[in-house]
């Protein structure tokens, strides 16, 4: 059986029209109907997709072979979401898939800081995804705000960075406190064993796979800038008096 061939197979095995394919993988129909023939083949990129939005196994979808005995598609370790084997990152979860051995037994714990804000309202709302979504089975040390009041998922902390946002985390924690703050905020994670208080760490002990990069500055508002541009206004107008 081709790569065409199987496409097809799993297409009509999820009911759809190579038209409602098309739309779900963001081509034309054509473009569904060429890689079914064997006429051209899919990006990878798209071979990912396909493989979630039919259910199939990437091993299955490209080589023809199953990877279990009932052909079932991989499935993430943390959230049980269905991944395909070409990701490096769990699209559901943010858990990292292509860990090592090793990596994968490296559970933490860690602590979790947002040391910077660049965009407020997308870290706070980050901040809310990350606690709703923190699964309950670890004990993991959470700020003061949200021990008292766990419906809380406080705003306030994105005026109190350096601020510790969890600690106690495990890896998959980590990971996606570092995939929703991507952009907006700067997370820093340690080992626990290197300290409590921000103020006390070294960057040496930074766990830089699972921190992210400083974000971008915020652009000035509106009312900021003219605000700015009055005051500009009037301190010419000032100094051209002692002219």
């Amino acid at each position: 059986m081709t790569l065409g061939e199987r496409i097809a197979q799993a297409r009509k095995q999820a009911g759809l029209s190579q038209e409602q394919l098309g739309e779900k993988l963001g081509v034309s129909r054509q473009a569904v109907s060429k890689w079914e023939g064997d006429q051209t083949n899919p990006d990878v990129a798209y071979v990912a997709q396909m493989c979630r939005t039919l259910g199939v196994s990437s091993d299955w979808l490209l080589l023809g072979e199953e990877r279990e005995a009932d052909g079932l598609p991989r499935l993430c370790p943390h959230c049980q979401g269905t991944v395909t084997g070409l990701e490096r990152f769990c699209p559901s979860c943010g858990q990292c898939l292509t860990d090592s051995p090793q990596n994968a037994l490296d559970d933490g714990p860690y602590n979790l800081y947002l040391w910077s804000v660049g965009s407020k309202e997308q870290t706070q709302e980050a901040l809310r995804k990350f606690y709703k979504e923190l699964p309950g089975e670890r004990d993991y040390i959470l700020p003061e705000c949200l021990q008292t009041d766990p419906l809380r998922y406080d705003i306030t902390l994105t005026g109190a960075a350096p601020v510790q946002i969890c600690g106690n985390a495990d890896r998959a924690a980590a990971l996606r406190a570092r995939t929703l703050l991507s952009g907006s905020g700067e997370l820093r994670t340690y080992p626990v064993e290197a300290g409590a208080h921000w103020m006390n760490l070294s960057d040496a002990d930074i766990v830089e796979d699972l921190s992210s990069p400083r974000p971008p500055d915020a652009p000035m508002s509106f009312g900021m800038t003219v605000l700015a541009v009055i005051v500009g206004i009037l301190g010419a107008m000032f100094l051209l008096m002692f002219l």
